[in-house]
């Protein structure tokens, strides 16, 4: 459930860095805010560090907060029945934020569809996100499942 909240609170800091255009001011105030709203030291922490990580180390990250992008994903028939409408929502949103790339996308959905009998909801579609943000980032300490969705050591999806 970790995940879900510094996931949460990820989204949170990336909505407002894009709507102050890249800036990531009054962090003391963001994070009085954020834990008047009931999350803890240690989750806003983990979230500010991977959004920091991210912004120094990932150029893709920064052009992403600073266009548009117009492109957009259609599902298929066979996704649209997999997914309910708030979990394919929610990854739009993270892909407009610039958190999710078209590769990330397209991981999430094929892993998704795999997770057995649809629908699909928003709190799995997030711990598949999670799962597939912080694994690639390198932070696996905020994986709540670390063991799905990887490849093993002799290259079989787990």
């Amino acid at each position: 459930m970790v995940e879900d909240r510094v996931l949460e609170i990820v989204v949170l800091l990336m909505t407002h860095i894009k709507e102050t255009r890249g800036q990531l001011e009054n962090l003391e105030d963001i994070s009085d805010a954020l834990k008047s709203q009931g999350f803890t030291e240690n989750e806003i922490s983990s979230a500010y560090s991977w959004v920091l990580d991210q912004l120094q180390t990932d150029s893709q990250l920064i052009q992403n907060l600073s266009r548009s992008n117009h492109s957009f994903r259609i599902l298929s028939d066979v996704e649209r029945h997999h997914f309910l409408p708030e979990a394919f929502g929610y990854l739009l949103q993270l892909k407009h934020l610039g958190l999710l790339s078209d590769g990330q996308l397209e991981l999430i959905l094929e892993r998704g569809l795999m997770m057995g009998p649809p629908p699909i909801d928003l709190d799995q579609i997030r711990m598949v996100i999670g799962t597939v943000l912080f694994h690639e980032t390198g932070r696996p300490e905020l994986i709540r499942q670390p063991a799905y969705f990887f490849n093993d050591e002799d290259g079989l999806i787990n």
